[in-house]
């Protein structure tokens, strides 16, 4: 697994919630539904590592983040992308 070292990155993260919780936040990028479960993507965003860390201790982190409003639900990354920003 790749190693983040400190610096700024831009990341993609494609997760699956409830639907229920999905429908609730308010500015995911794209949802899609099937049944009771949504995959949701978030991003592309500005993240900064503070220290060397890994993918998916980035990925978590923003999640986390984007999903403040509901702390206690429950989600599973499945994806995510994270590149250098150049800008």
């Amino acid at each position: 697994m790749a190693t983040y070292q400190p610096g700024n990155y831009l990341i993609t993260v494609v997760a699956t919630l409830p639907a229920k919780t999905a429908r609730q936040l308010h500015n995911p990028e794209r949802f899609q539904y099937s049944g009771d479960v949504a995959t949701v993507t978030f991003g592309p965003m500005p993240i900064r590592a503070q220290k060397p860390t890994t993918g998916k201790d980035l990925a978590a982190r923003f999640v986390k983040f984007c999903m403040a409003e509901h702390p206690k639900a429950k989600y599973t990354i499945t994806d995510f992308t994270i590149k250098p920003d150049v800008g």
